[in-house]
């Protein structure tokens, strides 16, 4: 029988919450307290602890994000807050009231770029109004922006800089200046929260307390970019025929005793190894010593382990270009600089070689060594859904090769999986979340999923925790490759899942198998009538695949859906589609 006179759940989770950060004593004074209100002592008789203060300032924190990794750095930016004896809010953009910046003393900010300079969804309407006239002054207000962003597209950082200067412009002061984080953000990210740190411990007015707290374990700790966790490669194997034009491996990695855990529709990162070819093509063009000692991200290491572990060199970008350029002052370089159309056409498979050979000039190894970016990971969606493989991750991945002037080239990690790893061998890993592609919280609302090649990937993940949680889910999938006999990526699984009914509809489409081209989008348009029926009772829209060609097609397709289904404008239907990302009922996982 349930005692009516316990606390349930909730209320305990709100008391617990209350009492986290108190010290022993304020415990045992506590304890006093309600025992003075249970026996109906006059508490003013109670004595109070000497030097007991509170810390008054008034802190937030905001993130907008578009994966997760600005959620992510704001609960590190939380713990670290609170370890000082503070008692931040901690808020999504989309969840912000507008109303309440004004009244903010202390505001912390991290947001991530999504795409060309844009926003990401769950940061527009608050970009829009700090941007607009409404805007409020913010005198009072201390601030400092980390932002995030890809220094592959020219408006590096531009949503975080957008939101920097217009605190500024409302009168905020910054406490500490923006910061700007590239692909590998963990280490700028870790600086800039330990200089607001040490900007808050000066205001802090309990010393005691914030020491002993400080000093406590807060998180525990995390494998990440900088930090990867060296996991046992437990199968691969091709899921295409030798006859395919594409060479597509399934992997399978074990988590076991990790403690990693993931969600259907994240994101394994892993560090790879640079093609040697290309690692011996650079040493020979300086004619210098594989061997020979160099310093590169703080250690010593052989220049040919710098050049295969440390640094990016299959691809290339402006930044890189740039800084090369400041030495070796090429002017067909300077040339190529200032023509933005030109230069994203030589960038477009070019690497570290062709920028040697290319536009030549007097340049050192360890200058070029300065110039190069730190390798960064690669992201690969999971293919396998947790529930079902607890202590395993599975990605599916393409090795990529292509021919440019001339000269075969290798892409640096499905290469790195496809030629070098084999069963049994260990590879560096982390998880990367991706919160915006996740399978409804509503298990009754039903999903399209539209993937092409290895696009399929997250869909694997979502069916099989569908199946494994019993979830009442309509699913319709739509997968499109070259080739029938040769590219039907997990064909026998998804015959299964049709026949168990955790796939209620399959439409595919092979571009190879018949003299006109037919794609993913042909599909959704020959099901037109339905497709609208599914969105107007609910449903999730999924992409997974290519950004500029498949995606950037399906949701044109999608559009002209809307339009001719719904009787409505392009621009009502341009709503209609902005409408569904808000609800977050249209979700893209694009590279």
């Amino acid at each position: 029988m349930t005692n009516p006179y316990q606390i349930n759940t909730e209320k305990l989770q709100e008391i617990d919450a209350l009492i986290h950060d108190l010290k022993k004593e304020q415990l045992i004074w506590l304890n006093g307290y309600l025992s003075g209100k249970i026996n109906g002592i006059n508490n003013d008789n109670i004595p109070k602890l000497a030097n007991v203060k509170t810390v008054s300032e008034k802190i937030t924190i905001l993130y907008g994000t578009h994966t997760g990794h600005s959620k992510e750095i704001a609960l590190d930016l939380y713990d670290r807050v609170r370890a000082l004896g503070f008692t931040p809010a901690l808020k999504a953009l989309d969840e912000y009231k507008k109303n309440d910046l004004k009244k903010e003393e202390y505001l912390f900010l991290i947001v991530s770029t999504h795409g060309e300079g844009e926003p990401p969804i769950q940061a527009e309407d608050f970009h829009e109004f700090v941007l607009g006239k409404r805007a409020p002054k913010l005198e009072g207000t201390k601030y400092s922006v980390l932002a995030l962003g890809d220094k592959s597209y020219k408006k590096y950082c531009q949503t975080g800089v957008d939101f920097d200067e217009a605190f500024k412009k409302l009168g905020g002061t910054p406490i500490v200046p923006i910061h700007k984080a590239d692909v590998a953000y963990e280490e700028v990210a870790g600086k800039w929260i330990e200089a607001i740190a040490g900007e808050l411990k000066e205001i802090q007015p309990n010393s005691n307390q914030a020491t002993s707290v400080e000093n406590s374990p807060v998180t525990k700790k995390k494998f990440n970019r900088t930090n990867p966790y060296y996991a046992e490669v437990l199968e691969k194997v091709r899921i295409t025929t030798e006859q395919s034009e594409k060479e597509i491996y399934h992997v399978e990695i074990s988590l076991e005793d990790s403690e990693i855990e993931y969600q259907a529709g994240d994101s394994i990162g892993i560090l790879p190894n640079n093609p040697v070819d290309l690692v011996d093509l650079i040493i020979q063009h300086f004619a210098d010593d594989a061997e020979r000692i160099v310093h590169v991200g703080g250690k010593d290491l052989s220049l040919f382990r710098a050049l295969q572990h440390k640094l990016e060199i299959t691809v290339l970008n402006r930044e890189v270009i740039d800084k090369y350029n400041q030495i070796v002052k090429n002017k067909n370089l300077t040339a190529l600089l200032e023509n933005e159309d030109a230069l994203d056409k030589y960038l477009y498979g070019a690497d570290a070689i062709d920028l040697l050979e290319d536009f030549p000039g007097e340049i050192t190894t360890d200058e070029f060594l300065t110039v190069l970016r730190v390798l960064y990971a690669r992201l690969y969606s999971i293919s396998s859904g947790p529930s079902q493989n607890p202590e395993e991750v599975h990605i599916t991945v393409a090795s990529v090769r292509y021919k440019h002037k001339k000269r075969d080239r290798n892409g640096a990690c499905s290469t790195y999986l496809s030629d070098q790893i084999n069963v049994g061998d260990h590879v560096p890993i982390f998880i990367d979340k991706n919160e915006l592609f996740r399978l409804p919280a509503e298990t009754d609302k039903p999903i399209i999923m539209v993937g092409a090649g290895t696009g399929i990937a997250p869909y694997r993940s979502f069916l099989q925790e569908i199946e494994q949680n019993d979830k009442n889910t309509n699913s319709w999938l739509f997968f499109g490759n070259q080739r029938f006999k040769e590219d039907f990526l997990y064909q026998v699984e998804w015959q299964k899942y049709l026949q168990k009914g955790v796939l209620n509809k399959l439409d595919v489409a092979f571009s190879r198998d018949q003299k006109e081209k037919e794609y993913v989008q042909d599909r959704l348009q020959q099901n037109a009538s339905e497709v609208f029926q599914w969105l107007e009772n609910g449903a999730h829209f999924y992409i997974c695949g290519d950004k500029n060609n498949m995606a950037k097609d399906v949701q044109d397709s999608l559009k002209e859906i809307i339009s001719a289904q719904g009787g409505i404008s392009a621009e009502k239907a341009d709503e209609y589609l902005k409408k569904l990302k808000k609800e977050k009922r249209l979700l893209l996982d694009v590279y």
